[in-house]
């Protein structure tokens, strides 16, 4: 009898747990970050970046949203732990729960996300984005440049030499697509001015005799006119109105220098988009 209380007990204290489990699990929303909103594009909530590497990579972040077309957010979260959670499911909660990235339909974004006292990251590429990062170079860059550096415990130079590997690799993908859409841009403009050596020649036979004929009509009428009133200055003007081509100049240019209200500083925030399906990778270190 007593045996059997015993397992009974053991029984019921294993469905606790079990059911414990199951309500702090559904409690937990990939849609959802488990943590705060952000305050900066970089979040250390271990403290493992000194101030001035901090400021530098922030600014750094802000320039290259600003330079590049589609503008390209990226952001870095440092966590002591997710807490026995799965770092990809954790940090994908992160990436949609910020917002990282633009709502407009081109909304490339990136977070390099790191668990510290776990020992382990994750980059969550953004759908955007996983064209120009695709998960085995974001796997090569991490191996390459983060983990050598974190196993010396030099934390900043790991992340910072991370992050401008990403910038190197998206800032020469942009730059081949737009030079290649500029180059059919201009073949296509060419190709549709393009005039046939026939088609001019038609031009000048047919219009060249009409237009030294009207000239001449021209010239007679005005040497008659002088006949008969005299000369004036006035005759010296040609018989068709002249055209002044050209908009002229504006002092409303469309374009502004940068003291006109640039402010790189001003981070004001991601931009809300969120669109994350599961790019990326991550390992340990």
């Amino acid at each position: 009898m007593k045996l059997f209380l015993k397992i009974l007990s053991l029984k019921i204290i294993c469905l606790l747990l079990l059911v414990g489990t199951a309500l702090s699990q559904s409690d937990f929303s990939i849609d959802k970050s488990p943590l705060p909103p952000p305050t900066s594009p970089v979040m250390d909530y271990v403290g493992i970046l000194d101030e001035a590497t901090k400021k530098s990579l922030e600014k750094r972040i802000i320039e290259f949203r600003d330079s590049t077309n589609p503008s390209v957010e990226i952001a870095v979260c440092i966590v002591p732990t997710t807490g026995g959670r799965d770092i990809f499911e954790y940090s994908l909660a992160v990436a949609r729960g910020w917002g990282i990235g633009s709502k407009e339909d081109d909304n490339p974004s990136l977070l390099l996300f790191i668990a510290f006292n776990d020992r382990k990251y994750f980059t969550q590429i953004s759908r955007d984005l996983e064209d120009e990062l695709p998960d085995s170079l974001v796997g090569q860059i991490q191996r390459q440049k983060l983990v050598p550096a974190f196993r010396q415990q030099n934390y900043s130079k790991g992340i910072v030499d991370t992050i401008e590997a990403y910038m190197a690799v998206i800032k020469s993908k942009q730059s081949g697509q737009v030079n290649l859409t500029q180059e059919r841009k201009q073949e296509k403009h060419q190709s549709s001015f393009r005039i046939s050596p026939s088609l001019i020649a038609f031009f000048v036979c047919t219009f060249l005799p009409l237009i030294f004929f009207l000239l001449s009509l021209a010239s007679a009428s005005r040497g008659y006119s002088k006949k008969r009133r005299g000369y004036r200055k006035s005759d010296d003007l040609p018989p068709f109105p002249i055209i002044f081509w050209g908009g002229g100049s504006s002092s409303g240019s469309a374009w502004s220098d940068s003291d006109g209200g640039s402010s790189w500083g001003d981070w004001g925030g991601f931009g809300g988009g969120g669109d994350f399906g599961g790019g990326g990778a991550g390992g340990d270190w």
